[in-house]
């Protein structure tokens, strides 16, 4: 299974934190309604009957790419968005994900030794000395010029000694550091594209058009944080805030190391989140999610929508492919959203 969506359904929770916070404070405001919401989303009356009587609804949402993975989800928590923050203290975001191994927070100012943490365990060696005979191809996702500098870097080293495994490890923190700086520098303008054999994989092009299939309901509804979403790292509002993340998962059964970029809003009766995973290890490409909260009540109202990008789904058996991988990742949401709900009861 593709495991795209697992690390942002987590921080959902984590994004509470800031926004519960300063949901009471003045700010931007929005007449978005669930019902307006859930109808954008195409939830019929049905859907939305169920929705009040605590269902969790996942729906798909049109692909505008072959490569494309895209669902939405839609559910109500039993608590307001106050009553969350003090939940995310106690640890339930990135914890609550079994897959993610380890993380860490990225500043602009701090460099490459912030990504010292990051690293393969000694039961996972096997992923460091593939880094030493690293080619084109899935193994890694990596660009042309990543993948001569780590040859150069690596290509003379044994693989057995075990000072060759951290030389290894230290050079593809090197790859990702700079990835991290491109992006902070040129945001998806930036981000260098994966060499695929005789081929070549385009993330920033994948993002883009999962910004721009966001971009009629955002523009509408919240013009601020669409446009800085475009933008970055240009002309980013005070209302907008950015945090930046390295995360260690398990995809495809394999551990890889993910880069991402967390945009919040939140004014006086929404909330709002991007998450995009500008580097994925490997398996996928990129990933763009995309949550808003709306207060309900006494409930909150949570609206999820997941893209993923991947060529697994690409080729003869695309229509299979596709189908597999949505049914899914509609799953792994309802699932997910299940299990935070139950946490918070």
């Amino acid at each position: 299974m593709l495991r795209s969506g697992r690390f942002a359904l987590a921080t959902v929770l984590g994004l509470f934190v800031v926004l519960a916070a300063a949901a009471s404070q003045a700010g931007p405001t929005t007449d978005l309604t669930f019902e307006e919401a859930a109808k954008r989303l195409h939830y019929n009356p049905d859907d939305r009957s169920a929705l009040r009587s605590e269902r969790i609804i996942a729906t798909d949402v049109k692909r505008t790419r072959d490569d494309q993975l895209i669902a939405a989800v839609c559910l109500l928590l039993p608590v307001p968005l106050q009553t969350i923050q003090g939940n995310v203290e106690r640890g339930l975001n990135i914890e609550l994900d079994p897959d993610v191994q380890a993380f860490g927070e990225l500043s602009p100012d701090a460099g490459e030794a912030q990504f010292a943490a990051l690293g393969y365990s000694a039961s996972e060696a096997q992923e460091a000395r593939a880094l030493l005979a690293v080619e084109p191809g899935e193994r890694f996702n990596l660009s042309k010029a990543e993948g001569e500098a780590l040859r150069r870097a690596l290509g003379s080293l044994d693989p057995q000694e075990p000072a060759s495994l951290e030389k290894a490890m230290a050079a593809y923190r090197k790859v990702l550091a700079a990835r991290f700086s491109a992006y902070l520098a040129s945001g998806l303008d930036g981000v260098a594209a994966y060499d695929f054999r005789d081929d070549v994989l385009e993330p920033a092009a994948e993002l883009q058009a999962a910004y721009e299939s966001a971009a009629p309901f955002l523009l509408e509804h919240f013009p601020g944080f669409g446009a800085a979403l475009e933008a970055f790292p240009r002309a980013q509002p005070q209302s907008v805030s950015n945090k930046f993340y390295w995360i260690k998962l398990r995809v495809e059964d394999r551990p890889t190391f993910i880069l991402v970029h967390q945009m919040v809003e939140a004014g006086a009766n929404y909330m709002l989140m991007s998450q995009r995973q500008f580097f994925v290890g490997h398996t996928y490409d990129a990933a763009q999610a995309v949550a808003l909260a709306l207060p309900y009540g006494e409930r909150t109202a949570v609206f999820y929508v997941n893209s993923a990008f991947t060529d697994k789904i690409t080729g003869f058996f695309s229509g299979v492919a596709q189908s597999v991988g949505q049914s899914r990742m509609k799953e792994e949401l309802s699932s997910y959203f299940g299990d935070i709900r139950k946490a918070l009861k």
